[in-house]
């Protein structure tokens, strides 16, 4: 058994062979690899980078399948070349389980003369290359101390004849090389029909690449939205609760032997709650990274307490993610008229409006541009509050000199091919309302700027979360807030006594004085007074009244 599964190879699942080729490149040392393959995909169905010598090349494939006695004529050629010039890439492919024509490799040594970079991969070629290829993935990765004290603790759950088992990792900290590691050892114990659930098609699509590195060559996977169905063969099917949802009358509650809920914090509705009370596997596993929810419902009830926590601040701690400089801007504070205003009873909304009042885009970006002159090959990420701001602000910032791409209201090839020119250099920041919380990674970034202002912790963490990933020749990620409120204040503070505690505790001496700073001294210690009397600041909401504290 392969990956490259008989339905592939025979040309009835395109989507599959797309996958395939992706999986197949991965596995081969490929890095950087997206599927893009769909309406509007300009040519390209998967992207990726190689290392050739000293330099990385990318590279776009298009994807053909074919049955039959049917061949791959030049027309599919020039829809790679097109791909190649759209995503600005260094070599297009064409690969098929079939064969090409005649007058296609013909066409292939003209594209060559004329200085395209064109490769023809054919179905015999492919499946020589997956026989002989080794079953470890090039990109196999060890795990972390705590990333196996949780796979140990949930797969010794399964030996126990325990039914369920959560775990809860931070963003970045790889919570879902844990989940992969998991389904191969209990795959290894003969689980072979797992399935994997989310609430997104691009974070089912994500999930699936993620596990793959994990997997050996012969673990098979799927996925399944759109309406479609989760297979029913060996192997592991990620797909959405949405289109698991209107086949639950005919699938056997029995059906599959483990069941993975990623982003577990969405269990709790109702079409992904009756899936989960529908199914019986011998094994149910809930993960997420942001286990909040806002109406206050608890996800034990479906998965059990948490084997183990990990939070931003452990990783932080352990030196598994970047230090945090963050600056809260909300300076020129009228301190004396906020105390008298305050004697009645200021509700949240009020003491925001006094204390943290929107910057003009002007003063945004003027504060930016002092920033980066400290900081060595800034990689910024933009949260705005609006569609329409996203794109007027990455245009007032690219006249600003900071070339900026907004990623909000593109079609997913263009915001793939913006992410590539981010992630090249040729923009410098990326700009957008929402895209970057969950189900899309982005390349590292070492400055983060909050123009939108939320009150949900859960997003906030994954916003936050976004410039955490540790990378080479980066100390630390730079956070600019400017329209905060006191919730947040408190979020972080909170946050920073933690960080100075698990600093002394494990010793890690940049933890030592926290890691938020505010560009008012004032701010801290008038938040730090407040929390006294105030016990859950941060889920509080906008109409509860406030009583200015004694002692500022």
């Amino acid at each position: 058994m392969s990956f490259y599964t008989d339905d592939i190879s025979n040309g009835y699942n395109w989507k599959g062979l797309e996958r395939a080729i992706a999986r197949l490149m991965g596995h081969l040392g490929w890095k950087n690899i997206n599927v893009i393959g769909g309406a509007g995909d300009k040519g390209g169905d998967v992207i990726g980078s190689k290392n050739e010598g000293d330099q990385v090349k990318t590279w776009v494939v298009q994807s053909k399948a074919v049955s039959g006695d049917r061949y791959i004529g030049p027309k599919a050629l020039q829809e790679a070349i097109d791909a190649l010039s759209f995503y600005d890439v260094n070599t297009a492919a064409v690969a098929t389980n079939g064969e090409f024509t005649q007058t296609a490799r013909q066409r292939q040594i003209e594209l060559g003369n004329n200085g395209y970079n064109l490769k023809l991969w054919n179905g015999a070629f492919l499946r020589a290359l997956i026989d002989q290829m080794p079953s470890e993935h090039a990109g196999h990765r060890e795990l972390r101390p705590y990333q196996d004290s949780i796979v140990n603790k949930v797969v010794s759950a399964y030996d126990s004849g325990e039914k369920r088992a959560f775990y809860i990792v931070a963003t970045g900290l790889g919570k879902t090389v844990i989940a992969a590691t998991i389904a191969r050892q209990l795959w290894d114990k003969g689980c072979h029909k797992i399935l994997v659930l989310c609430h997104a098609t691009d974070l089912a699509l994500q999930l699936e690449q993620g596990f793959w590195p994990q997997l050996t060559k012969d673990i098979p996977t799927s996925v399944f939205f759109d309406g479609l169905s989760p297979r029913n063969t060996e192997g592991i099917a990620f797909g959405l609760y949405q289109s698991l949802y209107g086949y639950l009358p005919s699938i056997e509650p029995t059906e599959y032997d483990v069941v993975i809920v990623d982003e577990a914090h969405h269990a709790l509705a109702h079409g992904f709650r009756t899936c989960l009370e529908h199914l019986k596997p011998k094994f149910l596993i809930g993960m997420t990274a942001t286990p909040w929810r806002g109406d206050g419902q608890s996800l034990s009830s479906l998965f059990g307490n948490p084997v183990e926590k990990v939070s931003l601040v452990d990783g932080m701690a352990m030196g598994f993610l970047a230090q945090v400089d963050y600056r809260i801007l909300c300076d020129n504070v009228d301190w004396d008229g906020l105390k008298k205003i305050s004697k009645q009873k200021l509700t949240i909304r009020d003491l925001n409006k006094r204390l943290f009042l929107p910057q003009r885009d002007e003063a945004v970006i003027a504060e930016l541009q002092r920033t980066l002159k400290h900081i060595p090959n800034p990689r910024i990420a933009i949260f705005s509050p609006s569609i329409e701001h996203s794109n007027r602000f990455s245009d007032m910032l690219s006249a600003a000199g900071i070339p900026c791409a907004a990623l909000s209201r593109v079609d997913k090839a263009e915001r793939r091919r913006r992410l590539l020119a981010f992630a090249s250099g040729t923009y410098q920041a990326v700009c957008a309302v929402d895209v970057m919380n969950e189900g899309i990674d982005i390349p590292d970034v070492n400055v983060l700027i909050f123009l939108r202002a939320t009150h949900s912790r859960r997003i906030f963490v994954q916003q936050l979360g976004r410039g955490l990933r540790l990378s080479e020749g980066k100390e630390k990620v730079v956070v600019l807030d400017f329209v905060s409120d006191i919730r947040r204040m408190a979020e972080m503070i909170e946050m920073n006594r933690e960080g100075k505690m698990k600093g002394a505790q494990n010793e890690v001496l940049y933890l030592k004085n926290g890691f938020v700073s505010f560009s008012d001294a004032k701010v801290e210690k008038f938040v730090n007074v407040w929390i006294e009397d105030v016990a859950d600041l941060s889920g509080s909401d906008d109409e509860v009244k406030l009583t200015f504290p004694e002692g500022f």
